[in-house]
């Protein structure tokens, strides 16, 4: 179990520090290259939406292919991309190395889920989702720290080539640890759908980003109506759609938007935060960095409280303690002196470990012949709407500053808290209106 845990962890907290940790580095880099805002929004940005529209495909390759399989060639692929992102000498080639880096961790982060869907049982399932969600926290809470000491003590470059030699150890690390599972049922690989999805996704974001600026933002939101009625035509019309119609189910649907919810809220906290704290407070990058060093600690602190919680609240219940606890912080940061924001950071760490019984939940709800594209959607939902958060909330923050942004935050996780509630709720009549003997908490 452990081996099989640890491999998937790393999988999630290589992918998602690798966002964070650049933010605090962005002016360095934008310093050191000669690129524009736009330029810089775009490298960030673009991962995202590489990474969230593949991600449903690569769980299906995955599950074609085997998760082993693909997990390996993700892993070697976010090295040489990695490697290519640290020698990189223009914008243009920065922001193709950085999609590729997207491409890779598409593979790597459904499929390191994945493989703790189908080589664990249910109960060290849990403990092993509880690990791979707090990586995911961790990593956005440690990546501004760790991009301020890389900027100022190394140079920016060692952000992405420390990357090469931790990918390979990996790789080498899961070929011995993971089994190699036989294939009995090959997926077909939903290229029609994924290339529609791919538009909608670069368009609406694009949208978004264009939104107070110069851009043709009519025309642009005209395009991405488009695409995501092109996408819903291909979907409809496949014969094995990128969302199986098993994966549409209540507890599915439901804790995936509240985990997306969660994610657009923090991760746009997380890019306009340090910006406030380097022009508004004066800080360098390293002491902005290590400004959020307690977030860090206290998600670490919150993950082990999960099992402890879920016999004795239920998984909903517990996940709806956490998104309360990050909506108080949210809505008390605006008021909060420095000092005062570490304890609101503290806080929202805290509430954000609770948030994982979440996964649990939802890839219980999905049939393990979907395993790869269950956890690849409920994965690329979190990064999509990363991506959004970064744009939405960055707006907000440039249009009315830091409060306007904290204050759509909050309101954006308590929406995801009145579903986690709702579906509690339901869960708890299906419960009581059930025969002992069918319960099945689906």
């Amino acid at each position: 179990m452990t081996r099989v845990v640890l491999v998937a962890c790393f999988a999630a907290f290589v992918t998602a520090l690798d966002n964070s940790v650049l933010m605090v580095a962005l002016p360095t880099i934008g310093r050191d290259l000669g690129l524009s805002t736009t330029d810089l929004q775009w490298a960030v940005v673009t991962y995202m939406l590489v990474f969230a529209s593949l991600m449903p495909a690569a769980g299906a390759v995955g599950d074609r292919f085997g998760h082993r399989r693909v997990l390996l060639v993700g892993l070697l692929g976010f090295a040489a991309a990695s490697l290519g992102c640290g020698t990189s000498d223009v914008g243009w080639e920065l922001a193709l190395w950085r999609a590729a880096q997207g491409a890779s961790a598409a593979a790597i982060v459904p499929t390191g889920l994945a493989v703790l869907r189908t080589d664990l049982d249910a109960a060290r399932r849990r403990t092993g989702i509880a690990a791979w969600t707090a990586a995911l926290a961790v990593a956005l809470a440690v990546g501004p720290a760790l991009g301020g000491l890389l900027s100022e003590a190394a140079h920016w470059r060692w952000i992405f080539l420390g990357n090469v030699p931790a990918c390979v150890a990996v790789a080498a690390f899961a070929a011995l640890a993971l089994p190699s599972r036989r294939i009995t049922r090959p997926t077909p690989l939903p290229i029609r759908s994924t290339a529609a999805l791919t538009a909608a996704v670069f368009t609406v974001t694009a949208t978004v980003l264009s939104v107070g600026g110069d851009g043709p933002v009519a025309a642009l939101a005209a395009l991405s109506g488009a695409a995501c009625l092109a996408f819903v035509a291909a979907e409809r019309s496949a014969a094995r759609p990128l969302f199986p119609a098993g994966l549409v189910r209540p507890v599915f649907v439901g804790g995936t938007v509240a985990q997306a919810l969660w994610g657009l809220a923090v991760s746009g906290v997380l890019f306009v935060l340090p910006l406030h704290l380097h022009r508004a407070e004066g800080l360098t990058p390293l002491a902005t960095g290590l400004f959020f060093v307690p977030a860090a600690v206290a998600v670490i602190a919150g993950a082990p409280v999960v099992p402890l919680l879920v016999p004795r609240l239920g998984p909903w219940r517990t996940a709806a303690c956490g998104l309360g606890a990050v909506t108080a912080g949210l809505v008390a940061m605006p008021f909060a002196c420095p000092p005062a924001m570490l304890a609101c950071l503290v806080v929202i760490g805290f509430g954000s470990a609770l948030t994982t019984p979440l996964t649990t939940v939802v890839l219980d709800a999905a049939d393990e012949r979907f395993a790869g594209v269950a956890s690849a959607t409920v994965t690329a939902s979190r990064e999509l709407a990363g991506g959004l958060g970064v744009a939405v909330i960055g707006l907000a923050f440039t249009a009315a500053g830091l409060f306007a942004a904290l204050v759509v935050a909050a309101g954006v996780v308590a929406v995801g808290l009145g579903i986690a509630i709702t579906l509690d709720l339901a869960a708890r009549t299906r419960s009581v209106s059930r025969p002992a003997g069918s319960r099945n908490g689906r």
